[in-house]
């Protein structure tokens, strides 16, 4: 059976608000944005200096589907910090 993911059209970082706003679509999704709280998101995440919330506002402003992505799997904002913290 095939499942109705969403197809991620577009994504953005809204500052003011510090979340990360996602439009998709499917045949069940028709458009209404998914809106995810960066600070939330953040919150969940074990850093290894105070410092390493960089990797995660980064991720956020320049590529916010992957953001949107990550967050929403278990998990998957913090392997992305420890990704980054092992290239670095």
């Amino acid at each position: 059976m095939k499942q109705n993911k969403p197809c991620y059209l577009f994504g953005m970082y809204e500052p003011d608000t510090n979340s990360v706003i996602v439009n998709a679509l499917n045949n069940t999704y028709t458009g209404t944005p998914l809106t995810i709280s960066c600070k939330k998101c953040n919150s969940s995440v074990l850093l290894d200096t105070p410092d390493d919330i960089a990797y995660l506002y980064r991720l956020a402003q320049e590529s916010p589907l992957l953001y949107a992505e990550l967050a929403c799997k278990p998990n998957g904002l913090q392997e992305y910090v420890n990704a980054m913290n092992e290239f670095n």
